[in-house]
């Protein structure tokens, strides 16, 4: 009997051990609890009516229940148009219980933003009936990349053919390395002097182009008339502040190079701007000039 006590002594005493043991379960405190955007501003590429974008909402904490909230369009200090240029997939967002963030979803309307020119679109994040958090969102039109529509006539305009060829602009024909997505462009100033171009498509919304390492672009004899140092006009790439793009909506390419003789020097850093055109436009320009 003596025995039987002490086994329910023992018993009892590892029962009020546990019962007396905090839970390690955490807990949580939505009023102290901040919710943002998580960043004050986006910008987004839209290149069709599809796709939708992601605005991230974040909170300091995880959430004890379910927490509803509005998204607010600001439509007196957006340029975009709901509707119009944008649509909302939602104008509430949740964060649920045990998470501690969501997001807004946006889309744009393609043909309703105008190339080169962002759409912005204000956004409140509201709880409650108070306004707690803002952000930007900027909405600007982009085109599929197709390395093969530039290929084909193109016009340049360069400071070097203005300052050593006695004109602003002149015809070039173009081919495209797809593999590659390089240009060719085709005796650019001198007779069967080609020059490589490489077209980085990565980022939608930055879209850069590189010279595909230093080329000969002529002779020192046809650009000035003499012979210096080895005779070779060279093409590189200019100082890294000089940025080459290129705009798919509007089919042109923006290139800055360095124009040397090795063993002699730099001439100097010129600009070429490519406008492609179609065959007919091309013609036009061979019967009739600019």
């Amino acid at each position: 009997m003596r025995f039987m006590n002490i086994k329910h002594f023992a018993f009892f005493a590892i029962l009020l051990l546990f019962c007396g043991c905090k839970s390690e379960k955490p807990t949580y405190n939505n009023e102290n609890n901040k919710v943002v955007f998580a960043q004050s501003s986006y910008i987004f590429g839209v290149v069709n009516d599809e796709e939708w974008f992601e605005v991230p909402i974040v909170a300091t904490s995880a959430m004890a229940h379910n927490q509803n909230m509005g998204v607010e369009v600001v439509a007196a200090e957006s340029s975009a148009i709901e509707d119009m240029h944008f649509e909302m997939e939602s104008h509430t967002v949740t964060i649920k219980e045990g998470e501690r963030s969501s997001y807004v979803r946006i889309r744009g309307i393609v043909e309703a933003i105008t190339p080169n020119e962002p759409m912005i679109v204000k956004l409140n994040l509201i709880m409650g009936d108070k306004s707690v958090n803002t952000t930007y969102v900027t909405l600007q039109r982009c085109c599929e990349f197709d390395i093969n529509n530039f290929a084909g006539y193109a016009v340049v305009t360069s400071t070097w053919s203005m300052q050593y060829m006695n004109q602003d602009s002149h015809l070039v024909h173009t081919h495209v390395d797809t593999d590659e997505n390089v240009v060719v462009i085709e005796n650019m100033f001198y007779e069967d002097y080609d020059i490589r171009v490489k077209l980085h498509s990565e980022d939608r919304l930055n879209p850069y182009a590189t010279l595909c390492g230093a080329q000969v672009l002529g002779t020192t004899g046809e650009a000035f008339g003499t012979i210096y140092g080895n005779g070779k006009l060279m093409m590189g790439a200019a100082p890294e502040e000089y940025l080459s793009y290129y705009n798919t909506c509007e089919n042109f390419l923006l290139l800055y190079t360095e124009m040397y003789v090795e063993e002699v020097g730099t001439v100097g850093y010129f600009g070429h701007i490519l406008e492609w055109i179609s065959d007919d436009e091309a013609e036009r320009i061979m019967r009739e000039g600019f």
